[in-house]
């Protein structure tokens, strides 16, 4: 009898072992799918997709139907060329949300998306990715940093050239407090008071000293918060001109995102075309010393038409850029440089020209540091390259059949954790 029951016992563990496998633990990445108001999240070790989770307040997003005028038209959307180029636009409930940048706070267990289009964040449980939370910001939310003792995270609001809510400027950034009961829009830090909208789109934050850290796409300034002195704001020109104040219209180096790292702030600026020097401007990495704003050094191999976007660091000295580039130009890439005191040196730069990428966005480490996952706002792929060399491992398409063929992705975020 007992036999048989031992028997019982390991087909019922057995079973139950199986049926639980797929909610195994594992190290996630998440990917904003910003055309489709998903975010998507793949199993970082088999690069698998686990599941696409719908974010957002509803509504359709034009800007998935852009393949077709008649496809656009039908689904209540206006088509529109201009310049050679054609896309399908919206407005009210059909702009769509467009969740545009993730980030993970594993200390207490929550994951944020800004809602670009919508105005909105929302707070999501890390562990069964469960809908805790959302709050109305403004116009463009787009980038975030976490400060995961404090529990808040800071939040920029853009005014990013050619995007289509023309008419929103700002020059705020807020600072969101939030816990298991959901989120507190504490206090809006206005960088330049009594300025026009000049788009502080990059953030980033070292927590250590309480400071935060942002720049100008429309004016060329960097800017560094006190968050522990009543948000004192100090402010330096990325272009030489002791003159130069950030409410002046410069766009020539357009900085996108920045990270702090070894007591230095690096700004990826997209450069290329600068309308008022009326020439072509090689996209760089400036490299600032975070305590005095002043500039170190500056890597300018790049060519005009690289657009370096999003960054992120090791835990060593490197950094990791996505090159968007120029859909019909080229330029497109991902590349590594090393930081050494007062040095930006390239490691390595996968130049792909067009021949699989089209504009590399978001980028992310795994916890390994041994990959790098880069999502596509041009074509919906999400790239897995070696992170020492640079060598594409692999290809996904992200977008979901049922909406469409294709994706316009945005940020990436990944767990150092299994979860």
């Amino acid at each position: 009898m007992k036999k048989y029951i031992s028997i019982i016992l390991i087909i019922f563990l057995g079973c139950y072992l199986d049926s639980n496998s797929s909610v195994d633990p594992f190290y996630k990445v998440y990917v904003s799918n910003q055309s489709q108001d998903h975010v998507t999240v793949i199993n970082a070790k088999t690069g698998e997709l686990e599941k696409n989770i719908k974010v957002g307040l509803g509504g359709i997003n034009c800007s998935n139907f852009s393949q077709s005028s008649d496809e656009c038209e039908e689904n209540g959307c206006t088509w529109h060329e201009m310049n050679g180029m054609s896309h399908c636009m919206g407005q009210g409930t059909t702009t769509g949300n467009s969740p545009h940048f993730i980030s993970i706070d594993e200390d207490n267990g929550f994951w944020f998306v800004t809602l670009m289009d919508a105005g909105y964040v929302e707070q999501y449980n890390l562990s069964n990715d469960n809908f805790i939370s959302r709050i109305e910001l403004g116009d463009l939310p787009a980038l975030s940093v976490l400060d995961t003792e404090n529990k808040k995270i800071y939040i920029s609001r853009m005014n990013m050239p050619g995007h289509i809510n023309m008419n929103a400027q700002t020059n705020i950034i807020n600072v969101v407090s939030y816990s298991d009961d959901g989120l507190v829009n504490e206090y809006e830090i206005n960088i330049c008071d009594g300025c026009d909208g000049i788009g502080p789109h990059a953030l980033s934050i070292n927590t250590m000293d309480q400071e935060l850290f942002t720049a100008s796409v429309l004016s060329d300034f960097l800017f560094k918060i006190d968050l522990s002195n009543n948000y004192e704001i100090f402010s330096q020109p990325m272009y030489n001109d002791d003159q130069a104040i950030p409410n002046t219209l410069i766009q020539k180096f357009k900085p996108i995102q920045c990270i702090y790292k070894n007591g230095y702030i690096l700004v990826t600026c997209s450069a290329g075309s600068w309308s008022l020097g009326n020439e072509e401007i090689a996209g760089q990495i400036h490299m600032y010393n975070a305590n005095t704003l002043e500039q170190v050094d500056i890597y300018s191999d790049f060519n005009s038409n690289s657009n370096p976007w999003h960054i992120i660091g090791d835990n060593s000295n490197h950094v990791y850029v996505t090159l968007s580039g120029q859909p019909l130009l080229g330029g497109q890439g991902v590349a590594c440089l090393s930081i050494s005191e007062d040095n930006l040196e390239l490691v390595w730069h996968n130049q792909d020209i067009n021949s699989i990428m089209d504009s590399p966005h978001g980028i992310s480490l795994s916890s390994d540091e041994s990959k790098l996952f880069v999502s596509d706002r041009g074509n919906g792929h999400l790239y897995i390259l070696d992170s020492f060399t640079g060598e594409l491992l692999s290809i996904t398409n992200l977008a979901i059949e049922s909406i469409g063929s294709t994706a316009i992705l945005g940020g990436i975020a990944s767990t150092l954790n299994a979860w």
